[in-house]
């Protein structure tokens, strides 16, 4: 008996989403090296050669005019997103609480982990060699595969990879659980990440 025809009608709003922005990387890399030299502390989400300027709340890149025409293009991007593709409540203000890059070297990566209530989070890639290593995000239907599925195997049926180059940029909720490959070039690989927060507007 073959397979019935099957329409996919979910009716729920994209949760990963990707665009591409033209960075210039030669311009940003001096700046990048920076921010992650004056980062002095590892956080524990970056394993082996790995490091992240999320410590380093005096320099976020968000507040730098060296990333300004990229945040100018991200704010409508972003929030055509959340009022249009996620229809989220107009009577809510979204805007960047906080900004870092991070790099991984040969063999770097970053462990399991969420952006906890930020409403929507931005993984830019400034610099994506090949063999760089992807974004996986755990399937949401997580549960329901480890009790119903036979012979299951989690990483192959709960992680799903996003394939990307350099200038891609991920556009996803803050409460998915995410990690990233190991970065499997000798060329480092650059990541600007961004999380947007709410906040209710006063009716007059």
């Amino acid at each position: 008996m073959s397979t019935p025809k099957l329409i996919d009608v979910t009716p729920f709003e994209p949760l990963v989403i990707k665009s591409h922005f033209d960075f210039d990387w030669k311009k940003l890399q001096p700046l990048c090296d920076d921010l992650i030299k004056t980062t002095k502390v590892k956080t524990f989400l970056e394993i082996g050669d790995a490091m992240s300027s999320a410590p380093n709340r005096k320099k976020q890149p968000h507040l730098l005019k060296e990333f300004s025409e990229y945040y100018k293009w991200l704010e409508p991007v972003a929030q055509h997103i959340i009022h249009n593709e996620w229809t989220l409540n107009r009577h809510f203000q979204y805007f960047i609480s906080n900004s870092w890059v991070n790099v991984h070297g040969k063999g770097g990566y970053t462990r399991i982990h969420t952006h906890g209530p930020c409403t929507l989070t931005t993984a830019a890639y400034l610099n994506l060699p090949e063999s760089g290593g992807y974004i996986e995000f755990l399937d949401p239907l997580e549960q329901v595969k480890l009790y119903h599925m036979k012979d299951f195997d989690e990483e192959e049926f709960n992680w799903k990879k996003v394939e990307a180059k350099t200038g891609d940029v991920l556009i996803f909720p803050g409460w998915i659980k995410h990690r990233t490959q190991p970065n499997e070039s000798d060329e480092n690989r650059w990541v600007l990440t961004s999380n947007y927060i709410s906040t209710q507007i006063a009716s007059k």
